[in-house]
């Protein structure tokens, strides 16, 4: 049994891929599918995702990311050195773990310094981190918000700081106010979408003179694809509109796109995929068989 279950676990292994987009932010909106050049991960046991790109030089792309191990299955969160002409992750280091899972390490940039704050809605609260570019890790600053909150982005559209993020509910764009007293996000209201698209996939970022917002398509599955939309305010009230809705490119990771980030000309995203589709396929129509016939 042990052996089966062996089996039918590495038949059903997904894994997430990262990838630069052609032309940066002119490619995500030209008319059609994104084009996308690969990056690749020489790393088999593990997989990496949720990318933001942390720095840019003339030899490589340095990315933050959630890094997974198989055999560890817990989020960490690394940074990534990948060469600009072989696209090639070439090396990674460790920069935080802690005792729960992290993902989704978002960057603010503040008076040259380096700030991230990942997600880590398991331990019940988020805390933002300073990187250190010459040890290569994060030092806790401090907690910012004392809710489990999920993929949040730090925002200053009205002048005063606000958290868009969500919280188990991907229908609900949660906003939460900086409160100057206790130096925390605090929950101020939501905006509700007629479908499964409000949970945050990115940054906000400008295009054209416009301000646009990466968000999740999770309709269908968990991260199925990234919506760009507009977003405008009216005093106090945000609007959303949806230019482009874009899957995953890939000739393989064909399931899931839920990050996109762009910074200094580049726009990364990742993709998620089974490593054998067909047999992924066929054992998971097996299992949704075996299930209704035991309902009978």
């Amino acid at each position: 049994m042990n052996v089966f279950w062996a089996l039918y676990s590495r038949l059903l292994r997904s894994r997430w891929e990262l990838g630069l987009v052609q032309g940066g932010l002119d490619g995500v909106f030209a008319e059609g599918r994104v084009r996308v050049d690969w990056i690749v991960n020489p790393f088999r046991d593990r997989w990496f995702a949720d990318p933001f790109i942390l720095d840019v030089t003339e030899d490589y792309v340095f990315v933050l990311a959630e890094e997974y191990a198989f055999k560890t299955r817990k989020g960490r969160i690394a940074k990534l050195s990948v060469n600009r002409r072989t696209l090639r992750i070439e090396d990674y280091a460790i920069v935080l773990e802690t005792p729960t899972h992290l993902s989704f390490p978002s960057i603010l940039r503040k008076d040259g310094r380096v700030f991230v704050y990942p997600e880590s809605c398991r331990s019940g609260h988020l805390c933002l981190y300073e990187f250190n570019s010459r040890r290569d890790e994060l030092a806790l600053v401090k907690t910012i918000c004392d809710d489990p909150v999920w993929d949040s982005v730090i925002v200053d559209l009205k002048g005063v700081p606000q958290l868009f993020t969500a919280n188990k509910n991907d229908y609900s764009l949660d906003i939460y106010d900086w409160d100057p007293e206790s130096s925390r996000f605090t929950y101020a209201k939501s905006i509700l979408s007629k479908d499964k698209s409000s949970r945050m996939a990115g940054q906000l970022f400008s295009y054209k003179g416009k301000v646009y917002m990466p968000s999740q398509y999770c309709e269908k599955v968990y991260g199925g694809g990234v919506i760009i939309k507009e977003v405008t305010i009216e005093g106090d009230t945000y609007s959303f509109r949806e230019v482009k809705r874009i899957e995953s490119p890939h000739p393989k990771r064909r399931i899931k796109l839920h990050t996109l980030n762009e910074y200094d000309g580049f726009v990364i995203i990742d993709v998620g995929g089974y490593d054998f589709p067909l047999c992924a396929g066929l054992l998971r129509g097996m299992v949704k068989r075996l299930k209704r016939a035991l309902r009978k």
